[in-house]
This record gives C-alpha cells, structure tokens and sequence, in this order.
C-alpha cells in the first residue's frame, strides 16, 4: 500500500500501522499484549480506504502533528500518529494521549494511548518506536543500542513488556482511566468494573554489520533493518539522501532535495538509497552513518570500531 501514497505523513501513519514489530510478539515477556504482523497486515487492509482519502487531503493530519520543522522527539511525533489512527477507527468512540497515572502525588508511569471502543471496553496501547544500531552482535541483545548511547534494546524491552504495558492492571491505572472518562466522556462509575485490554506495539529499524543475521530472541526475525557504517568508509555509489525528523519512519518517496526540517548533528546520520523517477524517488536501502569518535562503540562494549563491520 505504501506504494500508492504520496504525502509523507500519511505514508508515515501507513508505517506505522502496517510495518514489521520490531519486537517478537511471540516472546513470553508479552503474555500476548504485543500485536503482531498478521494483525498489522489486517488492520493496514482494513485502512487503506481512509489513508488513501487521507493522501488527497491530508490536512487534518498535518494539524494532528505540527509543523514537522519544529524540533521535538519523533517518539512523540510517533504518538500522536497512533492517536490520529485510533479516532478514525469505527470501533472507537474517543481516545486520548497521555494519561498520566499518580498516587499520593508521586507519578506512577504514564499511559502512552488510551481508546474507549464502542462497547465499552477500554484498551491501553503502549507503543515505542526505535532506531537501534547492532554495534556488537556477539553481546546479543546487550550489543544493540540506540543514536544516544543511554538508550539500550535490553532496557526498553524490559520496561515495556513489563511495568509500562501492566500499567492499566494495577488500581492507580485503573482510576487514572476512570477520572478521564468521567471528565471527557461523561461516564461515573466503579473503576474495578471497567474492562481493559492492555496491549503494546513496536515499531522502528535495527541497523547491523554487513552479514549479520544472528538476532537475539527479543528481536523480530522481520524487523525492519539497514546497514550502519561510519563517516571514513564512502556510500556505494547511487544517490543518498539525508533523512531528517519525520522522514525516519518510513520508506522515503519525494524528490532528492532536502527538506528544511531538523537535523541533529550530534546523532548519527540517517541516509537512504533513492532511485526511480526525477521528482519522486523511492528509497531503496537505509544507512545509519555514525563518527568513527561518537563513543558508541565503547558503549556497545567495543574499545574501537570493528574494521570488517564497515566495509
């Protein structure tokens, strides 16, 4: 389907809706919460009428996320996509963002996506979306880690299947969902007599040394995945384009200049492969470009850059 759309948020929520878990939902960790790639594959089918009617006219989803030159986290971005996609579906009655859950002033966790369906029933979605990079495939889980060195595959999977995705089973989540429903939706009620499913959805690229294809169990056999390299070795030959902000969720489609959005030059560079038609070119293969001195071998467990791995 993501063939067919032009717009690149629209393209983005498709992405998002449709595209690989990057965790295994099979994974016991999850109990079942995790949705996986047959449910994404139905659901995408189930949308393609609204995203296309979405690709002719696309402003509401542009007034959903901002204006894309404005500096903010994609994970945020990323929520407010899945947002956007709960109140289009038929089931659902409203939804929000955001919920934060307290006790005795502390904060507690907060809920990522919160949706009441039509009858009744309310479900939590906890959802992530990640760009890892395998730096040291011989540590398993413990080689991949994100662009920032702090942020680590093992440490997000963790706490996502256990105390971010169980959030909406413990009584303080409970009551958070009850006081939102009575003070937009107009309910009353009990919160021990609500129904919430709690669920969770990944998404996102893991980028590995060229040959690599010895995953860690936690890891989706069909996740979304590119090639990492560093700034001393030249890309293959072709055209490459910088990716920036939005432009990292999915597939690039548009024209070879780039567009005025934020680009933080402390991360490593994102850049595709493009080629088709002059004016809307189609990515092809995705790199993450890291400075040979960013730190993140080290913190991968590495005292220097791997020579084989970026060739």
């Amino acid at each position: 389907m993501l063939a067919g759309l032009q717009h690149h948020d629209v393209r983005a929520l498709a992405w998002m809706i449709g595209s690989p878990s990057l965790f295994e939902p099979s994974d016991p960790a999850w109990d079942g919460a995790l949705l996986d790639d047959d449910w994404a594959a139905k659901e995408l089918a189930r949308m393609a009428d609204l995203l296309f009617a979405l690709d002719a006219d696309p402003a509401s989803l542009e007034r959903c996320l901002g204006d894309p030159r404005e500096p903010e986290p994609l994970g945020h971005c990323f929520e407010r996509l899945v947002l956007f996609w709960q109140r289009l579906r038929s089931d659902v009655r409203t939804a929000t963002r955001g919920l934060v859950v307290r006790s005795g002033g502390r904060t507690l966790g907060e809920f990522d996506v919160v949706a009441l369906r039509q009858d009744g029933v309310i479900e939590t979605l906890e959802v992530t979306v990640k760009f890892y990079l395998n730096l040291n495939p011989g540590l398993g889980i413990d080689g991949i880690i994100g662009p920032r060195a702090f942020d680590r595959m093992r440490d997000k999977h963790a706490k996502m299947a256990s105390r971010q995705r169980l959030l909406g089973a413990t009584a303080e989540g409970r009551r958070a969902i009850a006081d939102w429903l009575e003070r937009d939706c107009g309910w009353s009620g009990d919160s021990d007599a609500l129904v919430i499913e709690n669920l969770a959805l990944s998404r996102g690229f893991v980028f590995h040394p060229p040959g690599c294809e010895l995953f860690p169990s936690a890891l989706s056999m069909h996740h979304a995945r590119g090639r990492w390299q560093t700034e001393r070795d030249p890309l293959p030959p072709g055209q490459w384009r910088t990716l920036a902000g939005r432009e990292w969720l999915a597939p690039y489609r548009g024209p070879l200049a780039t567009r005025d959005w934020p680009i933080d030059p402390r991360m490593p560079r994102m850049v595709a492969a493009v080629g088709g038609s002059e004016g809307d070119l189609r990515e092809r293969e995705r790199r993450f470009v890291l400075r040979p001195d960013s730190g993140l071998f080290a913190a991968a467990g590495l005292s220097r850059e791997p020579v084989e791995a970026s060739r």
